[in-house]
């Protein structure tokens, strides 16, 4: 006889409440990892994260039709240019010398 055990799924947040909790956490999370001596490559994978989390939660009030704070707005488009500096049109080279 075999047995075959299922691994649930983990539970997706649902609710806008458990999505910004996923945000804090995530920010919580390049907090830490910003800390000498920084792991560069552990930094930008808890940055995507944190990009991954806020979009979910952007996506999540534009389809109930909620507005998208301006204080989100601003981090989304600040941790998209993090990690393309070409997304925010601003280049290392066009610094004033």
């Amino acid at each position: 006889m075999d047995i075959v055990s299922a691994t649930p799924a983990p539970a997706t947040p649902s609710t806008l409440a458990e999505l910004a909790g996923e945000i804090r956490a995530a920010r919580e999370d390049v907090d830490a990892r910003r800390l000498a001596p920084v792991d560069w490559p552990s930094l930008l994978a808890a940055r995507q994260a944190l990009l991954g989390a806020m979009e979910v939660y952007a996506r999540e009030l534009t389809a109930r039709g909620l507005p998208v704070p301006r204080q989100l707005r601003d981090d989304l488009r600040l941790q998209r240019g993090i990690g393309h500096p070409q997304a925010t049109g601003w280049h290392h080279h066009d610094r004033p010398r």
